[in-house]
């Protein structure tokens, strides 16, 4: 299974261009190894599961690769429909201490975290599938969104 460092050797002006990058690697994986077209669309999470059960398991020295390039194409996805913003954000473990910074979305004040949610699913398997997320959230974005 291919996909290589985008960031190898490279500068990026933002970190938006950088996850646009491991993004269109992830466009340019699927449709090598598996066939499938992925078009930045809603529609596309479908395709992007099941590129992920394919990719089970993941060894633990490509899990971060892999989470980035995978992670950066399923944030693609919510950026171009709330018109989002790549940022690095402070995500606390559940007592709160021992924060990690990761690349997250700020849509409209709200922080959304793919790169998190690939690594549960390609970790976790299918119970951490990526369409009812998507569901979930854009359902409650979009509520949040109407009432400003």
């Amino acid at each position: 299974m291919s996909g290589r460092d985008v960031t190898a050797g490279r500068t990026f002006n933002s970190l938006g261009a950088m996850m646009q990058a491991w993004a269109d690697e992830a466009v340019r994986v699927a449709q090598e190894e598996y066939g499938m077209e992925l078009d930045y669309a809603e529609e596309s999470v479908a395709k992007l599961d099941t590129v992920l059960a394919a990719r089970i398991p993941v060894a633990a020295d490509r899990l971060d690769r892999e989470t980035r390039m995978w992670g950066g194409y399923f944030g693609e996805i919510f950026r171009r429909r709330y018109d989002a913003e790549w940022i690095m954000a402070m995500y606390p473990n559940k007592e709160g201490r021992n924060e990690m910074a990761m690349p997250a979305l700020d849509v409209d004040g709200s922080q959304v975290y793919p790169l998190l949610k690939v690594d549960r699913r390609l970790t976790m398997g299918p119970a951490e599938e990526l369409n009812g997320f998507f569901v979930r959230v854009t359902k409650a974005l979009d509520g949040r969104t109407q009432k400003s």
